[in-house]
């Protein structure tokens, strides 16, 4: 059981994917829920540090908030988490932080300039 959907399961709001294997459980191998392309855009976020790939997940998983914790870093480790220091006040804007969990909110506006809108 892996906490991955924990600040979904105490807020109610909503996460790219839950515990994967629940998921699995409840919708099968569904087409719409993409369990396994869910689980690898998840992995390539906090791994990559590639403006693109960071932009076209927040838009298209509609993300409002980023958790950048102790469990992120332990499963994403590496480089690819320079980029919420580097990119904060531009794609998003530290909204709490606590000892090792820091809480990032989306600034739409820049994913809206990202697609030349």
């Amino acid at each position: 059981y892996r906490w991955g959907s924990r600040f979904s399961i105490y807020t109610g709001l909503p996460t790219v994917l839950g515990w994967d294997w629940h998921q699995t459980q409840q919708r099968g191998h569904s087409q719409v829920t993409n369990i396994p392309g869910r689980q690898q855009d998840i992995k390539m976020f906090y791994l990559m540090d590639d403006r693109q790939i960071v932009e076209d997940f927040l838009r298209d998983y509609e993300v409002d908030y980023v958790i950048v914790g102790q469990l992120e870093r332990n499963y994403y480790p590496g480089a690819g988490h320079n980029k919420f220091e580097r990119w904060e006040g531009d794609l998003w804007q530290e909204v709490y932080r606590n000892q090792e969990t820091v809480i990032y909110q989306v600034v739409e506006e820049a994913l809206n300039e990202g697609m030349g809108k």
